[in-house]
């Protein structure tokens, strides 16, 4: 039984933010907090210890009172050098990153995770969900979920609950070059989680790439606030 304790929880905000103009997407302003800020706070409750994944403004990270790690590797290679620097520092069984450009991702995100890993014994899980864009901010939430398009399933790798024995597979997987997360999670038993369930948020998984992206988000959020997955 894999325990809230045994899970570090680690918020990715160490990309290059080529689509934001280079901006530190993590610091960016989202309904009255940075990025990731926001999502570390809706990450707490459902992990141990915490982590932030940065490149830049660490200073400014180190502020919120938690441990700021960097890459190990130059020229921001990528979410899986977040997870690499994560499992470096994790001091739990399991790491679980996640995203700072999600910023509605489930309440019970962990938990969800947890039972897939644990029902197929595999040493990752990740999250497959319906793949949502922002769009224009309506009057009332069921306007808003009406206007949510809903795809097929698509993996959300980002959001992935990783077994600190991977570290070792990890650092070769990265140190030949490689980046995709994909390719490396297919090395090894994989459990998937869905979210798709009857109650969840259409939006939970809406990113923003752009600022043009975040200000929607924002403004479906705010139109939204009560969308909250069970």
């Amino acid at each position: 039984m894999i325990a809230t304790s045994d899970i570090t929880g680690m918020v990715l905000a160490g990309g290059r933010g080529s689509r934001m103009g280079g901006l530190d997407k993590g610091l960016q302003p989202f309904a009255g907090q940075a990025l990731a800020r926001h999502a570390l706070q809706r990450l707490a409750p459902q992990v141990g210890p915490l982590l932030v994944n940065a490149n830049r403004h660490l200073d400014t990270y180190r502020t919120w009172g938690v441990e700021v790690v960097a890459d190990t590797e130059a020229d921001y290679p990528g979410p899986l050098a977040g997870f690499l620097a994560g499992l470096l520092h994790c001091r739990t069984p399991w790491l679980l990153a996640v995203p700072c450009d999600t910023p509605r991702f489930p309440a019970d995100l962990a938990a969800r995770l947890v039972a897939a890993a644990e029902a197929a014994q595999a040493p990752l899980a990740v999250v497959h969900a319906p793949d949502t864009e922002p769009a224009a901010p309506h009057a009332d939430a069921a306007s808003a979920a009406a206007a949510v398009h809903t795809p097929p399933l698509r993996a959300q790798p980002a959001f992935c609950l990783i077994h600190t024995s991977l570290l070792g597979s990890l650092q070769q997987f990265v140190s030949a070059g490689g980046r995709k997360i994909d390719r490396w999670t297919a090395l090894h038993p994989l459990a998937v989680a869905c979210f798709d369930q009857p109650g969840d948020d259409p939006l939970a998984f809406a990113n923003a790439n752009s600022l043009q992206e975040l200000h929607a988000l924002e403004g479906l959020h705010a139109a939204a606030p009560k969308m909250e997955n069970r």
